[in-house]
């Protein structure tokens, strides 16, 4: 695998403007959805971007593709600035960065036959000439992801739920992206189901040569998939490092409860198990200093005064904390 930065995004946020009623008052306010992420991945190389549910997991993920406008921060891919490209540039990013969605369903036209489905992409970038070239594409799609050739000839509506993220996964890879982003790509399915997409893409990475940023809320799932981890807790990053040192020794609270609440195979060996309280602070007004210290049991006075920022602890294990490494407790 190759440590050439594929992927570098320096300082992103984004801020989303709502109107918010104070003592009989309107006012303008800001949902703080990502507010300051750097992230890297090298080609070939799978990122897992996990944490609890908004916390701005997805956000990062759309303004990778443009999708959103970014407010602040600095995106390359390869050489390429992506928040100055336009036109045909932006275009051709598109090409070299697929996307998985969540629900596939809500994603495709229930209008359209899934071999139409699955040429979109083909055909917004021109990557076909004929409707025989286009169809055998298609088939070809349909095939290097476990469906039918005969399937291009059936609507959305026709299969089941994994078969569905079969067919999202084959638009997604259409364009043979450099980088697919994989937005909590099985969370929707079933358990087994869940087995067979990861062992598919597993498969297609290794044969392609894709890299994958993979955002997920199960922190289990993603350490059987990724080659590194970072943690995201309201819109910043509070840890990130190889899998192996994020299971076997994590540095952040945060990361500590996340990995103690996971489900393990043998609950004999739980230990102790400190589990999260409460809910997240509200993204429009967020805590002072250590944004989890209003639910961390270890918070201290400084903890209040200061931002912790992501520092390397250890090779390539990084810590958004004030006593990184000294909390052993949920260990």
């Amino acid at each position: 695998m190759s440590q050439l930065p594929l992927l570098q995004v320096r300082g992103l946020r984004k801020h989303f403007p709502i109107q918010q009623r104070i003592g009989g008052r309107w006012r303008r306010a800001w949902i703080r959805a990502v507010d300051g992420v750097d992230l890297s991945i090298a080609k070939g190389e799978t990122l897992g971007l996990v944490g609890e549910s908004g916390c701005g997991k997805s956000t990062v993920g759309r303004a990778l593709l443009r999708l959103i406008e970014p407010d602040e921060g600095e995106m390359w891919f390869l050489e390429h600035d992506v928040r100055s490209l336009k036109g045909e540039a932006l275009r051709q990013l598109r090409r070299e960065i697929g996307l998985v969605f969540q629900d596939p369903f809500a994603a495709f036209n229930p209008r359209l036959l899934v071999g139409d489905i699955v040429a979109e992409p083909l055909m917004a970038h021109g990557l076909v000439g004929t409707k025989a070239d286009r169809f055998a594409r298609v088939c070809q799609l349909l095939e290097s992801v476990g469906l039918p050739a005969s399937a291009a000839e059936r609507y959305p509506h026709e299969f089941s739920g994994g078969q569905r993220q079969r067919i999202g996964i084959a638009r997604a890879i259409a364009t043979k992206p450099q980088l697919l982003v994989l937005d909590e790509p099985t969370s929707a399915l079933d358990l087994s189901i869940r087995a067979q997409v990861l062992n598919l893409l597993l498969g297609l990475q290794e044969s392609l040569g894709m890299a994958y940023l993979l955002i997920s809320h199960d922190l289990t799932m993603v350490g059987h998939f990724a080659h590194r981890v970072a943690v995201m807790y309201l819109g910043v990053i509070v840890e990130e490092g190889p899998t192996e040192a994020i299971f076997q020794n994590p540095l952040h609270p945060y990361t500590q409860m996340l990995l103690a609440a996971a489900p393990r195979p043998d609950p004999s060996r739980r230990g102790v198990r400190k589990l999260l309280e409460g809910e997240p602070p509200s993204p429009i007004e967020v805590p002072s200093g250590c944004r989890f210290r209003t639910r961390c049991p270890f918070a201290r006075e400084r903890c209040a005064q200061e931002v912790p920022m992501l520092l390397e602890r250890t090779p390539g294990h990084k810590a958004a904390c004030h006593y990184a490494g000294e909390l052993n407790a949920l260990q």
